[in-house]
């Protein structure tokens, strides 16, 4: 069995303290390294990181075999667990005839660990490809590798690791610059519960499967709005409705707009759907953006991805990438 899995493009923002750095070398260095007499890359119980300070752990657990490491490319499986000795299930058959099914709580013992997400990377130099999970997302990765090389003594406090995505106008290659953007907040759907069959069915339409985000209200409370007025307006929302925000970001000097490079936007919305995007180039609509990735058919183990074949379909869209000249990268044979 299988199921299909989209690869995304990132590359190392290899500037300020990281500049000159290699990332899959800096990465291995520090696996290769000894504490508390073992060596980091061969026990996984040195990998595991708190990074939220609140129970939950992000953990670099399977990595790419030792003799491999002096190859092109690093693989790893990064997982999010958090505590808790029972998770919420229905036990009952879907097919039973019934008023309701029962949510119980499942015990799995004192010491388990449940698995919130798990994301695949393959590093080549500066060059990141990665699957991510349902709630294991890029700037996990990117929190995690800061986390640790700081713990190696790599990074100060306050630096961290910028994995940049990469976008283009949706049909113009090259697009270098553009003069502005225009970002589409997740909806503010009215408080009811009449309105959740339309918000589901909505968002998975327009494919919004995101766990986290911010909606409208998110950015006006950060534009200043009080909250007495954002409560008068969502009280005009009616049942089942939902008010929507587009918000455009440019540059202006004066009365002239500045041009946006596309290494700021490459950065600036690594972590975005390119469903919630538009921008302008030219002085005319380009359309919505197009983040680098590619969809790929990938080997399950129940509901999980085939860890193997997860990195190798990883390492199968650099490749492919690299000899079609949309990453600035070759393998050496």
């Amino acid at each position: 069995m299988g199921k299909k899995a989209t690869v995304q493009y990132r590359e190392l923002k290899a500037e300020g303290p990281l500049e000159g750095v290699e990332l899959k070398a800096m990465l291995v260095g520090i696996l290769r390294r000894s504490r508390e007499h073992h060596t980091i890359g061969e026990n996984a119980r040195l990998r595991v990181i708190d990074l939220e300070q609140d129970g939950t752990f992000v953990i670099l657990n399977k990595v790419s075999s030792p003799d491999t490491w002096d190859g092109a490319i690093f693989c790893g499986q990064l997982i999010h667990l958090h505590t808790g000795a029972d998770v919420q299930a229905v036990l009952q058959s879907l097919d039973e005839d019934t008023d309701e099914f029962i949510l119980q709580n499942v015990q799995l013992g004192d010491g388990a660990r449940v698995v919130k997400g798990v994301l695949y990377f393959a590093v080549h130099k500066n060059h990141v490809g990665l699957i991510e999970g349902h709630s294991v997302r890029g700037q996990l990765l990117e929190r995690y590798f800061t986390a640790l090389f700081q713990q190696a003594g790599e990074l100060e406090p306050g630096q961290q690791v910028i994995l940049r995505g990469q976008f283009s106008a949706e049909g113009q290659k090259g697009l270098t610059e553009f003069s502005d953007l225009t970002i589409n907040a997740r909806p503010k759907l009215a408080s009811t519960a009449d309105a959740l069959p339309q918000m589901i069915e909505e968002e998975r339409a327009a494919g919004l499967a995101r766990d986290e985000g911010h909606n409208v209200f998110d950015i006006l409370r950060l534009m200043g709005w009080p909250e007495q007025a954002l409560e008068r307006l969502e009280a005009q929302i009616p049942v089942g409705g939902r008010i929507e925000g587009l918000f455009k970001v440019f540059i202006k000097i004066k009365r002239s707009k500045l041009r946006i490079p596309r290494a700021a936007v490459d950065e600036a919305l690594r972590n975005f759907e390119p469903s919630e995007l538009g921008l302008q180039g030219d002085g005319r609509e380009k359309g919505g953006l197009v983040k680098l990735s590619v969809v790929k058919d990938v080997r399950t183990d129940g509901s999980l991805l085939d860890p193997e074949d997860a990195m190798a379909k990883i390492i199968e869209a650099l490749h492919e990438w690299a000899a079609a000249g949309k990453i600035d990268c070759r393998f050496d044979s």
